[in-house]
C-alpha cells in the first residue's frame, strides 16, 4: 500500500466536500477500500452527542443491540483516550471484559480511531470503527489510520461546523416562515432571510417603505409581503406601475378626476389612492414620476389628502405607501430630477433586494420550484441533474429571478424527459454574459469543475467512437485500445448507445 499516495487522494476528496454526511461517506468508503476492513461504521459529533452517520456490512437485525453497545464501548474508549484503539480479540481483551455480549464478536481484529482537531486538547469530531476477520490489520494500516486521524479531523470538523450552521439557519428559516406569510417567496440565502426578518419587523407599521433592487428581483413580492403581514391585510393592495403611463395620465390615475376635467373625462373617477383606502398603495418604478406628480404625491404623504384633477375639494385618505425602483434615487436627487424632500418621505425604511447573482444558493432552489410549477406532463416529476444546477449557478442572470422563471418555463416545454441536464438549461449563446465560473474559489468548486470537464470529454469521446464503429462496442474497443469493460462503464455512465 502506498501510504502517502492514499492519504493524498483521500485528503483531495475530502477537501472538495462541505456536506458532513457526504464527507463521512467518502471517508468511510475510501478507508474501507484501503484497509480491507469487512465491517465498520463512523460516528460524528453533533453538539454534545456522537451520532452514527453510516455503516457498511453491519447487520443490526442479526447482531442485535448487545453488539451495538459493545461497539460503542470501544468508540467510547477511543474518545476518552484520544488514541487509536487496537484489539485482535475483544472477548479476550481485559479492557472490555465488562462489556456485554462480547462473545458475539468472536475473534476479530478491531480498530477505532478518533478524529481530534488538535493533538492535545482539541475537539473530537468523530470516530472511525473497523472490523476484520481475515487476519489482523497490519502495522502499515495502523500507521495509515493514525495519519488519517490527523489529516481528516480538520476537514470533517469544517464540514460539521458548516452543517451545524446550515441546521441553525434552517431552524431560523422555519420559524420565520411559520410566523409570517411569505407566500411565493423561496430562499435559503442568509441575506434574503435577513431582509425578510426586517420585512416582518416593519410590516405592521404605517411608515413609508422604499424597496430598491434590479429589475426582476421580486420587489412586488416584498411589497405584498409587507401588506399581508400588516393589520391592513384585509384591505386593498393597489399597484400602480409608474413607468407604464405618461405623466399627463398618471396624475389622474393616482389622484382621480371629475367629469369634464379634460378631454375624454366622461365620468368621475376616484383614483388609485382612494381605491387603496385603509390598505396599501404600491408605487412601482417611483423614479419615473414627473416633477408635477412628485409635488402632489409629497403633499399627500405630508397631509394624507388628495385633490382630484379638475376639483377644488380635498379628501383625507388613510393609505400606507410602499414604493419601489431599480434606479438610484440618491443620484437622481443629486441630478435634481427627483425631489429630495419626497425621497426622504418615501425612504423612512429602505429595503434593498440583492440580485440573483448574489444569491447563488437560491438558484437551484428557485429553478426546481419554477420547473415543477411549469411542468405539465402528468405522472412525471422533473429533476435538475447536478451538472444543470452547476450550469445555472455559473450564469449571471441579468434578468434575475424573472429570467430564471422564464428559462424554467422554456425547459418545461422543450425537455425530452423529466431529468434535465446542463445542455437544456444553458441560455442561448450570446444572450447574456456568463458569471464567473468560480464564485467562492473553493476546493469544492474546483472539484466540480474538474468532474464536469472530464464528463464532457468522456461523453464526446464515447459518442464519436461508437458513431465511427456503427455502435459496435467490441470493434470500438479493439480499434481504440480502450478496455471493453471500461468502455461499457463509460457507456452506462453517459447513457450513450
Amino acid at each position: 500500500m502506498d501510504l502517502y499516495r492514499s492519504l493524498y487522494d483521500l485528503a483531495r476528496l475530502l477537501l472538495a466536500e462541505s456536506d458532513a454526511d457526504r464527507t463521512a461517506e467518502l471517508l468511510l468508503g475510501r478507508v474501507r477500500e484501503i484497509t480491507g476492513a469487512e465491517r465498520g461504521f463512523i460516528v460524528v459529533r453533533e453538539g454534545e452527542r456522537f451520532v452514527q452517520k453510516l455503516d457498511f456490512e453491519y447487520d443490526r437485525a442479526r447482531l442485535g443491540a448487545d453488539e451495538r453497545r459493545f461497539s460503542r464501548s470501544i468508540v467510547k474508549l477511543a474518545i476518552e483516550s484520544r488514541e487509536l484503539v487496537a484489539t485482535e480479540s475483544p472477548s479476550e481483551d481485559v479492557r472490555f471484559v465488562s462489556a456485554e455480549s462480547v462473545e458475539a464478536i468472536g475473534r476479530r481484529s478491531v480498530r477505532a480511531v478518533p478524529f481530534a482537531e488538535a493533538a492535545d486538547d482539541g475537539r473530537i469530531v468523530g470516530v472511525l470503527y473497523l472490523e476484520r476477520r481475515a487476519g489482523p490489520f497490519s502495522e502499515e494500516v495502523d500507521a495509515f489510520l493514525r495519519e488519517v486521524a490527523v489529516s481528516a479531523a480538520a476537514l470533517l470538523g469544517r464540514a460539521l461546523d458548516r452543517e451545524a450552521l446550515r441546521r441553525r439557519n434552517r431552524e431560523l428559516e422555519r420559524d420565520l416562515f411559520a410566523q409570517y406569510d411569505f407566500r411565493d417567496i423561496q430562499t435559503r440565502d442568509p441575506g434574503m432571510l435577513a431582509l425578510l426578518r426586517m420585512v416582518a419587523q416593519v410590516a405592521d407599521s404605517d411608515a413609508s417603505i422604499l424597496i430598491r433592487g434590479e429589475t426582476g428581483t421580486g420587489k412586488e413580492l416584498i411589497a405584498r409581503a409587507l401588506h399581508v403581514n400588516s393589520a391592513r391585510r384585509r384591505k386593498p393592495f393597489v399597484v400602480v406601475h409608474c413607468s407604464a403611463l405618461p405623466a399627463t395620465l398618471l396624475e389622474s390615475e393616482l389622484f382621480g378626476h371629475v367629469r369634464g376635467a379634460f378631454t375624454g373625462a366622461e365620468r368621475d373617477r376616484p383614483g388609485r389612492i382612494a381605491q387603496a383606502a385603509s390598505g396599501t398603495l404600491f408605487l412601482d418604478e417611483i423614479g419615473e414620476l414627473s416633477p408635477a406628480v412628485q409635488a402632489k404625491l409629497l403633499r399627500f404623504l405630508q397631509f394624507k389628502e388628495i385633490q382630484r384633477v379638475g376639483s377644488d375639494e380635498t379628501a383625507r385618505v388613510d393609505v400606507r405607501v410602499v414604493a419601489a425602483t431599480h434606479r438610484d434615487l440618491g443620484r437622481l436627487v443629486a441630478e435634481r430630477t427627483f425631489r429630495e424632500d419626497l425621497y426622504f418621505r418615501l425612504r423612512v425604511v429602505e429595503l434593498i433586494l440583492p440580485p440573483l447573482r448574489e444569491r447563488r444558493g437560491d438558484v437551484a432552489l428557485l429553478a426546481d420550484a419554477f420547473l415543477r410549477k411549469k411542468w405539465r406532463r402528468p405522472g412525471e416529476t422533473p429533476r435538475l441533474l447536478p451538472d444543470a444546477e452547476r450550469a445555472l449557478a455559473w450564469y449571471a442572470f441579468p434578468g434575475n429571478v424573472r429570467e430564471l422563471e422564464h428559462l424554467m418555463e422554456r425547459v418545461a416545454l422543450l425537455a425530452g424527459g423529466p431529468e434535465v441536464d446542463a445542455s437544456q438549461v444553458l441560455p442561448p449563446p450570446g444572450s447574456a454574459p456568463a458569471a464567473a465560473r468560480f464564485m467562492e474559489y473553493s476546493a469544492a468548486e474546483l472539484e466540480a469543475a474538474r468532474d464536469d470537464a472530464v464528463a464532457s470529454v468522456e461523453k464526446e469521446f464515447v459518442a464519436g467512437l461508437l458513431d465511427r464503429h456503427g455502435g459496435n462496442v467490441s470493434q470500438a474497443s479493439r480499434d481504440s485500445g480502450v478496455n471493453r469493460t471500461y468502455l461499457q462503464k463509460l457507456l452506462a455512465r453517459h447513457r450513450t448507445g
